[in-house]
């Protein structure tokens, strides 16, 4: 699985604090996991993002990502160690490569997807004008892509989200796809700087679960307070986590110089 994260503070925090020094870090996760296809970190400094993408295991460059995490500090930000789906059955040399790392972005907006479409090519057919904000081969930027473009039509990323949910199951209906989903998870981590959102969605459930703490494949977890919220594919410290429900939104900001959030459950 691809391991996600993602933190808003009131304060600028080290990157490392989460990616690396934590007890069940995403570094960490990721030397467990033998994830191998890559991993990257956006963030926002004074409202500037600024994204760093490889397309190499973080484990065999541990002295590259130790200076990258080492040196940004951010209010917020969002990371991601990659195991790269295939829906399209292309050969694995094809799919690895540093656009195809994650996370993907445009404009302010910041993504990172754990889980498969297993229809992109169709959905690449639904896009419009936002078929050119695809550049690579991953299926999750697809999934980027037909967010943004119904966070366009909708306005406000609830409504968008439905939207997401109901076409991709009218484009699986129409495609004479075989298989019985049209995604296994729409699980991600969406930022514009100000807001953070998480979505839980998953509709295949393989019951495995976490090398580092057990908690099973697909849950999202969460732990806030009034300086930062955190929300990763993971729990990643031993502090009390609350789950994100299947079919669940967690929206935060900052107001008044603390953390606000909400999780409502969509579908």
């Amino acid at each position: 699985m691809c391991r996600m994260l993602g933190v808003l503070s009131t304060q600028a925090i080290p990157a490392s604090k989460y990616l690396k020094d934590a007890e069940c870090s995403l570094y960490r996760l990721a030397v467990l996991g033998q994830q191998g296809d890559g991993w990257g970190i956006g963030y926002y400094i004074d409202g500037k993002l600024d994204v760093f993408k490889s397309e190499k295991p973080v484990y065999e460059e541990s002295d590259l990502f130790e200076n990258v995490v080492g040196e940004t500090r951010s209010r917020s930000l969002i990371a991601h160690v990659r195991k790269a789906s295939n829906p399209r059955n292309l050969p694995r040399e094809s799919l690895i490569s540093k656009v195809n790392s994650q996370p993907f972005y445009h404009s302010s907006f910041l993504f990172v997807h754990n889980g498969t479409l297993f229809i992109p090519d169709q959905v690449l057919s639904e896009l419009q004008g936002y078929r050119d904000l695809v550049l690579g081969i991953n299926d999750s930027e697809v999934l980027f892509a037909y967010l943004l473009l119904n966070l366009r039509r909708s306005g406000n990323i609830e409504e968008a989200v439905n939207l997401v949910e109901k076409g991709l199951w009218e484009i699986h209906k129409k495609s004479g796809y075989s298989g019985e989903y049209p995604y296994s998870s729409l699980n991600f981590i969406f930022s514009d700087g100000k807001q953070l959102y998480a979505y839980e969605r998953y509709l295949v459930n393989p019951r495995i679960t976490s090398y580092c703490n057990g908690t099973p494949y697909f849950e999202m977890y969460y732990h806030a307070n009034e300086d930062e919220i955190i929300v990763a594919s993971e729990k990643l410290t031993l502090d009390d986590w609350e789950p994100i429900p299947n079919g669940g939104l967690l929206s935060a900001q900052i107001t008044n110089d603390k953390i606000t959030f909400a999780v409502k459950k969509l579908h």
